[in-house]
């Protein structure tokens, strides 16, 4: 029984532990959802004591399995060494990891203000971003330098706490009355709490709770309240595990083209880029223009646009473009990605967002993509330039953009300026580059791709210098944003983005009367709002078709769009009867669902993946056909 008495004394302090972790998963609930309270209705709602309620459920299994590692190299030896340092084990691996979750939890606030969400898969694609840039926008914009102490402070405050906890006495086992009932009880105990924790606080599958079944109110805040942050990091693995199942091209030839008539290709061609081919039946405008720019603004969202918020007058500038007689506006229109980096690369390569990363992947620089917006271009006989406020090195980008099909690759590297940040120049600075080159382009054919970096923290742009009237947004503004100096400075860079594009515009029809300029964003999904909004409202961007020869009229029809249509469209709008391009998806002329990895678009609206199974398999089927061709095809 000495062995047995030790187990009993450790299972206690596993116990104790257990309780604690359970406590401080849920004080961390409460506390964010505190944080971002105005986004609800009352922070002792029911809806509230829900997601607590959900949240302490989920919590059991991170708890678990803290509990788990500390029993096993603490606990079990003890029973069979007599001077196995248990407690010492016990202690430094429950403070260790109250430090890590007290750093989790410092980052968590200002992550969901960035990405509306809790640990998500953006943490894969800050693992190849600019890790400088990166590390100061945290020091710039999210107070690294506090917020860092801070959690360590308060995680060796919660270590102490346990420590405090772990001294309390516990039952020896030899003043126990019953030993074998007891003995008997306590290994029932640690089996039923294993079920019980196992299964969230059920004791069957069907009732239990996961990371995936966790979003079940109505908020999103409060759903995602309910992932503690080790649940949420999990998330990030089970994705990114799923990504590359769905991914995984160890599919035969036969399978591969069963894949790509689901999609829509035809299984019988050699390759996916013959598969895919289109065919223009006649140009919607007579004559091709010489000048063609594609402008994607970084962070650029569609929700200014929207009544609710168009008064505030952020982007009265594109606004005036798309409502004029030579403009149209794409209702739905989706990114081809969450990031920036993934979003050009569905524009690089047309192809639909796999979470390969295009733009590391070794048959990138080996092969052409004929769905990608550059080869498109230069088969209709445009040189072929891309602009970017950044800098080259940034995730292999000038590497990329040179291998698909672009001539030229202009970047912040090379410009004069002054100010600008870790991420880049300033936006009037690299729109100055393209009207002087612009200017002395003659009669040659080109086609100009541009990226822009401003509106992006750290948001480092003296907005109030370049004429943003500060005082009448802030007077305008509805409870759906706060009303704080940073927030108002956010909302003057998305003014200014419109500003610089507005201004290059016009400039460029000064000098090209017959441009056509595509405004649209890299992603939305970054704007923090006070107030909960909706799907489009959060992920929706503009894609403005503006310039001489287009109408209205000719886009009557026109309402869903995702980045990898914008290549076959201006297809559709300029190149001769009988062009051939291959796109996986039609051209935004065409009347059907879009999608990109995680939404779908209708004229009805934009919404999740998930609420639709048939489109589900199809994306599942278009990644597929997509991951072939970047990994396989040659």
């Amino acid at each position: 029984m000495n062995r047995f008495a030790k187990f009993f004394e450790g299972l206690q302090q596993d116990l104790k532990a257990f309780a604690f972790w359970c406590v401080v998963f849920s004080i961390f609930r409460f506390a964010f959802i505190a944080i971002y309270s105005s986004q609800i209705e009352g922070l002792f709602s029911d809806e509230v004591f829900k997601s607590m309620w959900l949240g302490l459920r989920l919590s059991l299994k991170t708890t678990g399995i803290l509990v788990l590692v500390g029993g096993v190299f603490a606990t079990l030896p003890g029973i069979f060494c007599k001077n196995w340092p248990a407690a010492t084990i016990r202690m430094v691996w429950h403070g260790l990891a109250t430090i890590f979750f007290a750093v989790l939890f410092f980052t968590r606030i200002p992550y969901y203000q960035i990405f509306n969400a809790g640990f998500n898969m953006m943490i894969i694609n800050g693992m190849h971003d600019d890790k400088y840039a990166i590390l100061m926008t945290a020091i710039d914009e999210y107070q690294m330098l506090w917020r860092l102490p801070a959690a360590i402070v308060t995680g060796l405050i919660l270590a102490y706490i346990l420590k405090v906890i772990f001294k309390t006495p516990v039952i020896k086992f030899a003043d126990v009355k019953c030993k074998k009932v007891v003995a008997v009880c306590s290994v029932l105990l640690v089996s039923l709490l294993w079920v019980f924790v196992r299964y969230g606080g059920a004791f069957t599958y069907s009732k239990s709770i996961n990371w995936e079944s966790a979003a079940r109110l109505k908020s999103n805040l409060l759903n995602e309240a309910i992932l503690d942050d080790g649940q949420a990091l999990y998330r990030v693995y089970a994705m990114k595990r799923k990504l590359a199942k769905d991914t995984n091209v160890n599919i035969t030839v036969d399978e591969l083209k069963k894949k790509i008539a689901v999609v829509g290709g035809n299984p019988g061609a050699a390759t996916i880029d013959e598969a895919f081919k289109r065919k223009v039946v006649a140009p919607k405008i007579a004559k091709q223009p010489n000048n063609i720019v594609l402008i994607a603004g970084e962070s650029f969202g569609l929700w200014p646009f929207l009544p609710q918020f168009k008064d505030l007058g952020l982007v009265d500038q594109t606004i005036a473009l798309q409502n004029s007689e030579q403009g149209f506006a794409i209702e739905n229109m989706l990114a081809g990605a969450s990031g920036t980096m993934p979003s050009m690369n569905v524009l690089l390569t047309g192809l639909p967002n796999t979470g390969i990363y295009e733009n590391y992947q070794p048959n990138s620089f080996q092969t052409k993509y004929q769905m990608g917006i550059g080869y498109v271009m230069k088969k209709m006989g445009y040189k072929t330039i891309f602009w970017f406020g950044g800098f080259g090195g940034w995730q292999n980008f000038e590497n990329m953009v040179l291998a698909q099909s672009f001539d030229e690759f202009r970047c912040a590297d090379e410009f004069k300026y002054s100010g600008g940040n870790s991420w880049g120049c300033p936006d009037a600075d690299l729109f100055k580059e393209i009207s002087k080159y612009i200017a002395k382009q003659g009669d040659e054919k080109v086609f100009h791709m541009v990226l822009t970096t401003n509106n992006h923290p750290p948001f480092i742009i003296d907005v109030d210098k370049e004429g943003f009237k500060r005082s009448e947004v802030m007077a305008k503004l509805p409870a759906d944003i706060k009303n704080d100096p940073k927030t108002i400075t956010e909302l003057g860079h998305i003014w200014y983005t419109d500003k610089v594009i507005g201004e290059f515009v016009k400039t460029t029809e000064a000098e090209e009367p017959d441009s056509l300029f595509i405004i649209t964003g890299d992603h939305s999904e970054r704007f923090h709002f006070a107030k909960e909004q909706n799907t489009k409202t959060r992920t929706a961007i503009p894609c403005v078709f503006y310039g001489a020869g287009i109408n209205k009229e000719m886009f009557s029809n026109v309402k869903v769009g995702v980045h990898n249509q914008i290549a076959g469209t201006i297809a559709e709008l300029i190149a001769p009867a009988g062009f051939e391009y291959s796109a996986m998806l039609e051209s935004m002329f065409k009347e059907q669902v879009v999608y990109n990895g995680h939404l779908y678009a209708t004229e009805e609206g934009v919404n999740t993946l998930n609420q639709n199974k048939a489109l589900d398999a199809k994306v599942l089927e278009a990644k597929k056909v997509a991951a072939w061709r970047v990994l396989k095809e040659k």
